[in-house]
């Protein structure tokens, strides 16, 4: 089984909101994602989405969006929450969002981690960074939760491991990055390596990061940029049966 991941789809299925007001690079986003997906995942693939799925605000909004997901090529598909994501709601909720409507490649990555394709997941959204110059007062709490949320993801991982009496390739997943466009650290970051996770997987950058663009290794961990305006809409191929591919490794 193959590992891909894109981030950043903004689907919109439920009502009218063009992206290509965000440039013409977004001119017929969700066509391009559809082709250059089924061109690379087949159905016995798993896809991991960073974030940001949909512009929803509602279960009912939403289910078009995620019905589209689950008509994709993929086995299992595996969703991260974004700042956009305003549908999103307990674990519980979501899950039984899907099973009552057969999106039955559908998973979230929530609090928790999980092994799929030869490898270990776990992560969080993330938020802005306190080294941001956009960084207000309020942001503290929301970032500090954050780091909560990781934290709990890491102690699933451990338990993960321990059940199963081995550690496999792990990858953290999260939407904003945890390390800053100059390549500061954050509380978020210095949580990766101590954890033997060699390979953070990230979204939200539209614009032009040449630090990112480069998957910088910082304390021995990769980072990779996978937003899909950045990917040119097409999912970006992590490792196959618990082996990175060439790019990911260092």
């Amino acid at each position: 089984m193959k590992l891909f991941m894109i981030s950043d789809l903004h689907l919109s299925f439920a009502f009218e909101k063009p992206m290509d007001i965000f440039g013409d690079r977004w001119k017929n986003h969700t066509e391009r994602i559809k082709t250059s997906w089924t061109a690379t995942v087949s159905d016995e693939d798993a896809v991991i989405i960073g974030g940001d799925v949909s512009w929803a605000i509602s279960f009912n909004d939403v289910l078009p969006d995620l019905r589209w997901i689950d008509a994709l090529p993929g086995k299992i598909k595996i969703i991260l929450r974004g700042n956009h994501d305003y549908w999103w709601a307990t674990l519980q909720k979501m899950k039984g969002l899907v099973a009552e409507n057969q999106l039955n490649s559908i998973f979230f990555l929530r609090n928790d981690a999980l092994e799929v394709a030869g490898f270990d997941l776990c992560g969080t959204r993330g938020w802005v960074l306190p080294s941001d110059d956009t960084f207000k007062t309020e942001d503290q709490r929301i970032f500090d939760r954050e780091v909560i949320r990781m934290n709990l993801s890491l102690n699933e991982l451990a338990l993960l491991r321990q059940r199963r009496g081995t550690a496999c390739p792990t990858i953290a997943v999260m939407h904003y990055p945890p390390i800053s466009e100059k390549g500061q650290t954050s509380a978020l970051s210095s949580l990766l390596a101590p954890s033997d996770i060699k390979l953070c997987l990230f979204g939200h950058i539209h614009h032009e990061v040449p630090f990112y663009s480069s998957s910088p290794v910082i304390e021995g961990v990769r980072y990779v940029l996978t937003s899909a305006d950045h990917l040119e809409f097409q999912p970006l191929l992590i490792g196959e049966d618990g082996i990175f591919q060439e790019k990911m490794r260092f």
